[in-house]
Formats: C-alpha cells, sequence, structure tokens
C-alpha cells in the first residue's frame, strides 16, 4: 500500500503535473508502458483490459515471422502503429540483431518515436472496470475514463491505449477524465496516500514528502535510488505483488539497470 502510494504521487507531480524529461525517456525506451493494449468488454459490457496488440491482427503484418509475437506501439513522428525492435518474436526469427532496445521499427529499421500515452492525442475516451484490490471478496471495482484509439484490425475496429494509461488509471490519476478518481490525496480511494494510512499507519504527510524526495533524487542523478528487500517478503501470501510495488516505482523514475539504483535483494 504504501508503495503504491509513493507510485501514485510520482506519477501525479512528476507525469501528469509536469513531464519529467528522464522519466519519460526512460519509460520510452526501457519499459512496455508505451506498448498497445486492446480493450474488450465483459459479459455485463464493461470495457477492460484485454491483450496486447499483436502484428497477427493487422492486415499489413499479419504474415511476418512470429506475427503473434510481435507487439505494437503508437508511433509520434509517423503517427502510425510501427513493431519496435525487442519484443519476443524478433528474439525467435530468423534474421537476428533484431532483439534489443533500439527504438527502430523492427521491419524497416527507421528510427520510431513511441508515444506513451494518448491523453493529448486520441480519437475517444472509454470509460473502463479496474480491481479495486481492497476488499478480500475481490469483487470491487472502480470505473475510470482512458483515452483511447481506434485501430482497424482484420477483424474490424478495436479499442486500444497504453500500458502507461492504464497505468495511470489503475493508480489513480484523473488528468482531467471522468470516473471514480480521488479529488486529493487525503481521499481514501486506491492508491492515494490517505488511503494508505489505515493498512501501514504511515501518515500521509510522511508518504508524500517521501515520494517527493525520491522522485527529485532520481531526477537529478539519472536513477541513483535504490530498494532493499529481505527475503522476508517472500514469506508472505502475494509476495509477487509486494515485489512488484516497489520495481514499479523504480521503473518510474528510471532506476532499474542504473549503477546505483534499482532492486536489491
Amino acid at each position: 500500500a504504501f508503495w503504491m502510494a509513493v507510485g501514485h504521487v510520482i506519477l501525479k507531480e512528476y507525469f501528469a503535473d509536469k513531464k519529467t524529461g528522464y522519466f519519460v525517456d526512460y519509460l520510452k525506451d526501457n519499459t512496455d508502458a508505451p506498448f498497445l493494449v486492446t480493450l474488450e468488454k465483459d459479459k455485463d459490457g464493461n470495457w477492460g483490459c484485454g491483450k496486447l496488440l499483436r502484428a497477427s491482427q493487422i492486415e499489413e503484418t499479419k504474415n511476418v515471422e512470429n506475427a503473434e509475437w510481435k507487439t505494437f506501439i503508437f508511433d509520434a513522428g509517423s503517427h502510425s502503429i510501427r513493431l519496435p525492435n525487442g519484443t519476443i518474436g524478433f528474439r525467435w526469427q530468423k534474421e537476428k540483431d533484431k532483439w534489443n532496445l533500439k527504438n527502430r521499427d523492427g521491419n524497416n529499421g527507421q528510427m520510431i518515436d513511441p508515444v506513451l500515452s494518448f491523453i493529448d492525442n486520441h480519437d475517444e475516451k472509454v470509460k473502463v472496470k479496474l480491481s479495486d484490490f481492497t476488499e478480500s471478496t475481490n469483487d470491487k471495482f472502480v470505473f475510470r475514463e482512458l483515452p483511447v484509439k481506434k485501430i482497424k484490425t482484420i477483424d474490424g475496429d478495436v479499442f486500444v491505449t497504453t500500458g502507461f494509461d492504464l497505468l495511470m488509471a489503475q493508480y489513480g490519476v484523473s488528468r482531467g477524465l471522468n470516473g471514480d478518481f480521488p479529488t486529493s490525496y487525503d481521499d481514501e480511494v486506491p492508491f492515494t496516500p490517505g488511503w494508505q494510512e489505515k493498512f501501514t499507519g504511515v501518515k500521509a504527510s510522511v508518504v508524500i514528502n517521501f515520494a517527493r524526495q525520491w522522485a527529485r533524487t532520481a531526477e537529478l542523478s539519472h536513477g541513483k535510488c535504490s530498494v532493499i528487500i529481505g527475503a522476508g517478503v517472500n514469506h508472505w501470501y502475494h509476495n509477487n505483488l509486494i515485489y512488484r510495488a516497489p520495481i514499479t516505482v523504480l521503473m518510474l523514475t528510471g532506476c532499474v539497470g542504473v549503477n546505483g539504483g534499482g532492486l536489491n535483494h
């Protein structure tokens, strides 16, 4: 809960309220945050998170090698979807040297600039159903808007958003979108500093101060912040999720793979 709240503050203040260049560039170059995720309707007609958009779904790319295992980003330069180097399909194709993090189109080698968010350039806004994760019954949900693009596939038009936009919605950072978003850090809505206080006993003001100091340090040092976690965490239920909460913060602030930063077990 503590680390989710830290992420909430960082996403709001260092991505939504202002664009922190080092953080944005790191996410675009080193994570799957820009990758396109399809939205699907459930049996009740609610939109939710689907699968990554794959080359096998698009007429122009359906016959490329390992098409089912190559996924898309939206390129700012060409205003179109592109297949970047580095996805698993490029790892196992016959042509080598395409399994890397270079921002190039894996099919033609052209430079690409992955779009991290559709918040400033979308076709529509769609309200999605997201798990609350605060009740033991697992049947509590929130409904929040996402900016989406409409993409033509071999099976018809689909809505896609970016992994980053989904992350913003799950963490509860509205950016002016409608839905069950908190209006302040004190709202007891996942995953605010005020919300986490009842689970951890850590005052909301402490979380906010910690998040700001962490982000500022990471920004100035280009990622020299680290988390040290002992094996004790692994003895709890859902330990993988406990690990992922600080790992997400580390990724958001460009600390993974940096000498002096990252997760240390």
